[in-house]
């Protein structure tokens, strides 16, 4: 071994508690960041609320006229609002999905799924 690979291993044996700590540290602290970050997140989308599920599906309904047969809730990151999901079988037992914003009341995604 070199006399400089020798060095390095003399000073990580003689400093490896303080490099534990500072390791340990370090993944606390993104990992503190990253939850704020998604409170911060989570939040914004809350206060951001303008339709609440029903008046979302409401909306859907007017679109694809139907039965809801499943409906899912999650977070938009562009626009820092929840999203509709609706899941809805058609006349023709046909299902399609259908996205509301919960900000703007608007559909921004409408699908078929099965033919």
């Amino acid at each position: 071994m070199s006399k400089c690979l020798k060095n390095i291993k003399k000073i990580i044996n003689n400093n490896k508690k303080k490099l534990v700590l500072g390791i340990s540290v370090f993944v606390v602290s993104v990992f503190a960041l990253g939850v704020a970050g998604g409170i911060f997140v989570y939040s914004k989308a809350k206060s951001n609320i303008n339709y609440l599920v029903e008046e979302a599906k409401e909306i859907a309904l007017k679109v694809v006229q139907g039965d809801v047969v499943r409906i899912n809730k999650s977070i938009e990151p562009e626009s820092l609002s929840f999203e509709y999901e609706f899941k809805i079988k058609d006349s023709n037992n046909i299902l399609r999905e259908v996205t509301v914003d919960s900000n703007l009341g608007v559909i921004t995604e409408l699908d078929n799924y099965y033919d």
